[in-house]
């Protein structure tokens, strides 16, 4: 029986004791190169926006300490109380009974320990005009029972295309462990961002790139800003035992985004001179907001040979968000580039429209681990999902689907070195938003069938370094603007890919985490056979490579360096595939003194991305929509605790 109960506590509080902030390092921390996040720190192949040419937010596959998460945000990000977010994919995504075919990103929340720490740091960078001031703390309310973490943080940050955003966020969780097998945690996170200027829109009249421009350079309007801008996630997650082989967690939360104006700044029609075309459009406010939640249990048997673990799950979302019903105003020729203010004109608005999903899903599962020899996985899952738009002067629309979801894997341990495996996933996954050039902007698309197929090898190559190798196919629905500009769906998408991770210690003080992956991406269907669009979807790069690196041997009394080297090779850049961008590498250095002041750890960090100035154009998806990479740009950070 006690062995039953370690498991499960294993199995469902994966925690681990926090380090202090001044020593937060993502690089030693990652497990594998799939995808890490600390703060603003990420590395990898994958993140929470990008995994394996999917996006694992458009899906709806965000977790909070392993329960479903329907998270809305405009701006992105996770919030200050997340310790970390890791991309789950492969191997790693088997952890979880019921898998998302397009990767999980899991966030793992902050959590008090039985020690008082306070955190402060500032920041300058990475440009002129950005600066900004963190403070947060953590300590027992009640030593060993009751803890709670607080923070805000201030900033004016300067973004890459060099418009200005002023935040103040404001955190706070709470954590009661009445005994040693119950936790009960509740939280609020709130980002409230003022006069975030938005990026320019540029989009060209063929098949060229746009002539390069000056980055250091604001090209948009001042007004034609976000206005104020607040979201905010709260929340409470319970787990606790009810017997000797159960255990069940709950979570329940809410998300929203509140906006009091939105502008979208066009540059159409741009010539290979750099001439547009200067359009304006205003948004009526827009809102969107969701109710999440998960109920699971899990039950942790043994016998003389095998584990027995169950799983049932519960999960559902409420879900409401506001598109439609701007104006757009016209001014003529404009080169991109250059900043040319111009008068805010009168805008027309429109009556919104309205679009609510309400979906749920009942699930259950069945593990059998027969120690040092392999594990298989089952999963069934009944999902109902429902979908309303009520736009004006239209009939209602309704669209229903509930189709059954199912899942397993099998896992072989040749040896305690090597450890292979296979699965198939198929999931009911959202599709994301029509993008700003299509004649339906900002309206959420129909959730899609998703089937994935993966296998791969995990090898020990040393007790200190790990690499894993897989292959996966991905079959979805695709979408794109039909000859009417209307973006739906007009045909069908696979992915089929290699990946690869290497992670380790190869000398003292040394870490890496590289990793590859090898991508070939195809649509097909009518448009396809028609000539209208190519058979490889733009934005498609078919090989990211990935190093990070960081060396800090003891001898070096608290210095230490990291490198990051990011590589995307050509890939198309238009729907005909008639046009491609270059392939480009981009190289981040970057140092870091940990030390004592007053015995209280601290830090200092400075780095420098895009070292070498590295100048390409990235599009983003079958939109047409190009940005410039962010120049060479520096930060200095410093952080202390006590």
């Amino acid at each position: 029986m006690k062995h039953n109960l370690l498991v499960a506590t294993l199995i469902l509080f994966p925690f681990t004791a926090n380090a202090q902030r001044a020593a937060e390092n993502v690089v030693s921390s990652a497990q594998d190169a799939f995808g890490a996040s600390i703060g603003d720190d990420e590395i990898g192949l994958y993140n929470a926006s990008e995994a394996r040419g999917f996006s694992p937010t458009d899906a709806g596959n965000i977790r909070m300490e392993g329960l479903f998460f329907d998270q809305q945000r405009l701006y992105g990000g996770n919030g200050r109380l997340a310790r970390s977010t890791v991309i789950r994919v492969g191997l790693s995504a088997l952890t979880d009974p019921f898998p998302a075919p397009t990767g999980i990103a899991d966030i793992r929340l902050r959590l008090p320990g039985d020690e008082t720490i306070t955190s402060v740091s500032v920041n300058y960078g990475p440009y002129g005009s950005s600066f900004g001031g963190e403070v947060n703390l953590e300590t027992p309310l009640i030593k060993g029972k009751l803890g709670t973490v607080l923070g805000v943080v201030a900033e004016q940050k300067e973004l890459d295309f060099r418009g200005v955003l002023h935040s103040i966020d404001f955190s706070a969780l709470l954590r009661w462990t009445p005994n040693d097998n119950t936790e009960v945690i509740t939280f609020i996170q709130q980002e409230n961002g003022f006069d975030d200027e938005r990026r320019p829109l540029v989009f060209t009249a063929g098949a060229f790139l746009p002539p390069e421009i000056d980055r250091s350079v604001f090209f948009g309007q001042d007004w034609a800003e976000r206005g104020e801008e607040t979201e905010r996630d709260y929340g409470v997650i319970a787990r606790s035992s009810i017997a000797s082989n159960w255990r069940v967690q709950v979570g329940a939360f809410r998300s929203y985004t509140d906006v009091t104006s939105d502008y979208t700044v066009f540059y159409r029609d741009t010539q290979p001179d750099g001439s547009a075309e200067l359009e304006i459009r205003k948004k009526p406010p827009p809102q969107q907001g969701s109710y999440s939640g998960e109920v699971k249990a899990t039950g942790v048997f043994s016998d003389s040979i095998l584990q027995h673990t169950v799983n049932f799950s519960a999960r559902g979302r409420l879900v409401k968000k506001t598109f439609g019903g701007d104006d757009s105003v016209s001014f003529g020729t404009a080169p991109i580039g250059v900043y040319i203010p111009v008068a805010e004109p009168a805008f027309n608005l429109g009556a919104q429209s309205i679009d609510k999903v309400r979906h749920g899903t009942l699930g259950a599962g069945y593990a059998a681990l027969w120690p040092r020899v392999g594990k298989i996985t089952v999963g069934l899952q009944k999902t109902f999902y429902q979908r309303k738009v009520d736009q004006p002067n239209l009939p209602l629309e309704i669209s229903r689907a509930n189709p059954w979801l199912y899942n397993g894997s099998l896992s072989a341990y040749l040896s305690n070195d090597v450890t292979l495996y296979a699965s198939y996933t198929r999931g009911l996954e959202e599709s994301g938003i029509a993008p700003e050039n299509a004649s339906n902007p900002g309206e959420a698309l129909p959730a899609s069938l998703t089937e994935q197929l993966d296998a791969g090898v995990r090898y020990s190559v040393t007790p200190d370094i790990t690499l894993v190798a897989g292959v996966f196919e991905i079959s979805k629905p695709f979408f794109d603007r039909d000859t009417a500009n209307f973006f739906t769906q007009v045909g069908s998408l696979r992915h089929r890919g290699v990946e690869l991770s290497l992670s380790g210690q190869p000398l003292e003080g040394l870490k890496i985490v590289t990793g590859a992956m090898l991508l070939q991406a195809r649509v097909s269907g009518a448009i396809v056979d028609q000539g209208l669009i190519g058979n490889v979807p733009p934005g498609r790069v078919p090989m990211l490579i990935r190093f990070d690196a960081d060396y800090g041997p003891a001898a070096w009394r608290g210095f230490s360096v990291n490198a990051k080297i990011n590589f995307d090779s050509s890939h198309y850049a238009n729907r005909i595939n008639t046009l491609r961008i270059s392939s480009s590498t981009v190289l981040d250095v970057g140092v870091r003194y940990n030390f004592t002041v007053f015995e209280s750890a601290a830090s200092l960090r400075l780095d420098a991305k895009n070292l070498t100035n590295a100048y390409d154009w990235t599009v983003k998806g079958s939109s047409g929509q190009y940005s410039p990479t962010a120049p060479r740009r520096y930060t200095a950070r410093f952080a202390m605790d006590f």
